[in-house]
């Protein structure tokens, strides 16, 4: 692969793993506008509306690329997840998402059956890899408790626990995303002070560390650097809850991934109830 290539698939991959949910209870929609950056260059815009009706969540977003980043990737994603929020974790049941490059299109629809992945469809279909020695290859196990990425950034704790950062920070989150099998390690690091429209106040700061499991390709450049990246961080502040709840739920309003051709930010635009 070429350098042009590798920048246009890090742009378009930048502007689509920010893809970020927040959550509200009560019939509340929460909306969460992030502008995608690398450093100072604006690389992309996400947009997502969830709802919450009882312990149910549906997340719906979209993103596109934008200013210079379209010269080299034009590109947008379009995601929709469900799923059950089950007291301090989640739980996915069918997860979508929509990736178009150019001219090219990609499709991801899964479906879950509690924890467990009883669905993938991939358009265009992928052969799955059957060389042992060169990957390392998906196995049954692998696809049992695990959730979607969108899912894995709903976090929810007890309402008793909204005060304690390591409560809302400290967890492991197993995730399959159609084709790898990988964890998110979150662990707290310090509070921050966050200022954007529609919200002022603090957020937990967690250090996020990306576990390969499966599906991956041994001895992979791009994985090795993500797995040794220890400069990630994911900023988690609180969605303001009416009446009597039975979780409070945080959702992610930073993300911060130095990377070796600089550091992606996800900067909110936006952070509050839903303009629609």
């Amino acid at each position: 692969m070429g350098t042009t290539s590798r920048i246009r698939n890090t742009c378009l991959a930048a502007a689509v793993a920010f893809a970020l949910p927040a959550v509200s209870h009560a019939g509340e929609r929460h909306l969460t506008k992030f502008d995608v950056r690398l450093g100072s260059l604006s690389l992309g815009q996400m947009d997502f509306n969830v709802d919450l009706d009882g312990d149910q969540y549906v997340l719906s977003g979209n993103g596109k690329t934008k200013g210079l980043a379209e010269w080299f990737a034009a590109g947008k994603a379009d995601m929709k997840s469900n799923g059950l929020v089950k007291g301090d974790v989640v739980q996915a049941d069918q997860h979508f998402i929509s990736i178009t490059e150019g001219k090219k299109t990609e499709t991801l629809d899964m479906g879950f059956t509690s924890g467990d992945v009883t669905k993938i469809a991939l358009k265009p279909e992928k052969k799955p890899k059957t060389n042992a020695k060169k990957y390392v290859l998906i196995e049954p196990q692998h696809l049992k408790g695990v959730i979607d990425p969108a899912s894995a950034l709903v976090v929810p704790v007890g309402p008793d626990k909204a005060n304690d950062p390591n409560a809302v920070c400290n967890r492991r989150l197993k995730i399959f995303d159609g084709v790898a099998r990988y964890d998110m390690a979150l662990s707290y690091k310090t509070n921050s002070k966050v200022e954007t429209k529609g919200y002022k106040g603090w957020a937990y700061v967690c250090r996020l560390k990306y576990v390969p499991v499966a599906g991956y390709k041994r001895n992979n450049e791009n994985t090795q650097r993500m797995a040794d990246n220890d400069g990630m961080e994911i900023w988690l502040a609180p969605i303001p809850q009416e009446g009597d709840v039975t979780a409070a739920v945080f959702t992610p309003i930073k993300i911060v991934v130095p990377t070796w051709l600089g550091t992606f930010t996800a900067e909110p635009e936006y952070f509050g109830p839903s303009k629609g």
